[in-house]
């Protein structure tokens, strides 16, 4: 049971960064009917969208260990306890798989929103003098 709990959190977090994902580029997902909303919302600011990211980011390793903790609550309920390392390594195995997904994602994110506060201070300057 805790395991399934674990599990529907790291696929509701997974879908989530995926719908914002497919939304972040392109004004044609603005009036799309399911994922308007997200693509509203990343699609706002380069700043909002780095951060939606970073979140999501963060928030992969504790899904992915409440993963691993749903399973050892489970197994101590039942009363069985895992005898070997596998349920661990599978767990590491797919937060590195998320992680090496999201981390690229991630850093274009802020490097775009560096790029857009580095040419605002850029126009600013020039207006004022």
């Amino acid at each position: 049971m805790y395991f399934e709990i674990g599990l529907a959190v790291f696929v509701l977090i997974v879908v989530l960064i995926l719908a914002f994902w497919i939304t972040v580029e392109g004004t044609k997902w603005q009036k799309h009917k399911y994922l308007g909303v997200f693509a509203r919302i990343t699609q706002a600011s380069t700043r909002r969208a780095f951060i939606i990211f970073f979140f999501f980011t963060i928030m992969m390793i504790p899904s992915s260990l409440l993963i691993l903790l749903g399973y050892w609550l489970d197994s101590i309920i039942t009363e069985s306890p895992p005898a070997n390392t596998v349920p661990v390594v599978s767990v590491l195995l797919l937060l590195f798989l998320m992680l090496s997904g999201m981390i690229p994602i991630m850093w274009g994110r802020y490097r775009i929103w560096r790029q857009a506060a580095r040419a605002s201070a850029e126009v600013r300057v020039r207006t004022t003098t």
